[in-house]
């Protein structure tokens, strides 16, 4: 399968406005028809639609701004197979709050220590998402489950009767739980209480997982696995907008996913998505009008801020494009078929991927070149590193819990 490339076309002008940072000048692609759906059936790991070749031998790295990466603590967690299941350790105060697939636990970020841990009598498939006083996490069950941050105690369980995905960050009392049906569910995050609740039909094949719900401003927005971007009032569950970033091909099942499972990024009122076989687009969250279109590909996701754009494709190359227009800066084939987890800005000067052998490694964000790296969880990486400041934190799958540090970037 090859990589999807960037292409030029002729685009009409449209403006994304930041919410207090900067005023984007994009540009407007062609738009796609919608396409059949079908009920759920089935759903295959992205790693089945990687190619059968061997995967890139290591290069060595750029001898121009290295640096090293520090060890600062290491923890192994219960669950020795994490799977494919995406649960992204979150940071509250001086503690990094992390899942496995039976414990929900707390650890002091600066030294590893364990502040406590819950153990759980489901099987955990969704989060971790955090406030200041409160953890929700959702299981294979159907269970959306809260905890207190500070001691683990159980606050409230709210049955949802279908595997729990992935979590959003809570908003005005409320937090919403996406289950695999292709329905989010908007519940209270003081007593767990259903608000409201919205469905998108899922095709017959998709891939597993989802993108994290994103509560931006007065809207929801969720990415699903027909390729569409929707957004709802957060307040009564109205959808607002739904902008398409796939298209479904007449050739094969294989060919027709075109998932947002995809982490996005809002920025201001601008949002950056990428569907997988799609698109990745910027798009102005307002009126859901899509600003520009790239054809990328991605199952990991995206991170941006107002100058820089960076998105790990289906292929494993690591792209730096344009927030403004989409075009590349550049692009760095280094980790080919290593299935790379989402970027992760660093610093000022960097950004970091995990691979699916173990490896992290530390771009320089300018060149493009990697000037860092360290082995880290044997059994790979499937989530993105959490960051603060200049220190990563990362949860690989085999369970292991790391902090690296590094100074002055």
């Amino acid at each position: 399968m090859r990589p999807y490339l960037p292409h030029k076309s002729s685009h009409n002008i449209v403006k994304l406005t930041f919410w207090g940072l900067a005023t984007l000048s994009a540009l407007s692609g062609c738009s796609y028809l919608p396409s059949q759906l079908a009920s759920p059936a089935q759903q295959i790991s992205p790693g089945q639609q990687v190619s059968e070749e061997p995967i890139k031998a290591l290069s060595p790295l750029s001898t121009t701004n290295k640096i090293t990466p520090r060890l600062l603590w290491q923890k192994q967690l219960d669950s020795k197979q994490l799977g494919h299941v995406e649960i992204f350790p979150k940071i509250v105060g001086n503690a990094i709050l992390v899942a496995d697939r039976y414990n929900v636990s707390s650890w002091n970020k600066k030294t590893g220590q364990l502040l406590w841990k819950e153990p759980l009598t489901e099987k955990i498939s969704g989060g971790v998402s955090t406030t200041k006083s409160t953890v929700f996490v959702g299981t294979e069950n159907g269970s959306a489950i809260a905890l207190d941050s500070k001691t683990g105690k159980t606050q409230w369980i709210t049955l949802l009767q279908q595997p729990i995905v992935s979590i959003s960050s809570e908003k005005d009392g409320k937090v919403i739980f996406r289950t695999l049906n292709g329905k989010i569910h908007a519940l209270s995050s003081k007593n767990g209480d259903l608000l409201w609740q919205r469905t998108q039909q899922t095709p017959a094949l998709s891939l597993e997982g989802a993108s994290t719900p994103i509560i931006a401003g007065p809207f929801v927005i969720t990415g699903f696995d027909n390729g569409s971007v929707v957004a709802y009032e957060l307040e009564s569950g109205k959808e607002a907008w739904s902008a398409k970033l796939g298209f479904e091909s007449s050739l094969t099942e294989l060919s027709r996913l075109i998932d947002i499972d995809a982490e996005m990024v809002a920025i201001g009122t601008a949002l950056f998505a990428v569907s997988y076989q799609g698109v990745i687009a910027g798009i102005d969250m307002r009126k859901g009008k899509v600003g520009w279109k790239r054809k990328i590909s991605s199952f990991t996701g995206i991170d941006a801020n107002e100058k820089e754009l960076f998105v790990s494709d289906n292929q494993g190359h690591i792209w730096k494009l344009n927030p403004l227009t989409g075009d590349p800066v550049w692009k760095n084939d280094d980790l080919l078929r290593r299935a790379p987890t989402a970027p992760t800005i660093v610093g000022n000067s960097l950004v970091v991927v995990g691979d699916s052998e173990g490896y992290l490694h530390w771009y320089n964000r300018q060149t493009g070149k990697i000037v860092g790296r360290v082995r880290g969880d044997s059994n790979g990486y499937t989530v993105a590193p959490t960051v603060q400041g200049n220190t990563i934190y990362t949860l690989g799958e085999g369970g292991l819990l790391s902090a690296y540090s590094i100074s002055g970037k």
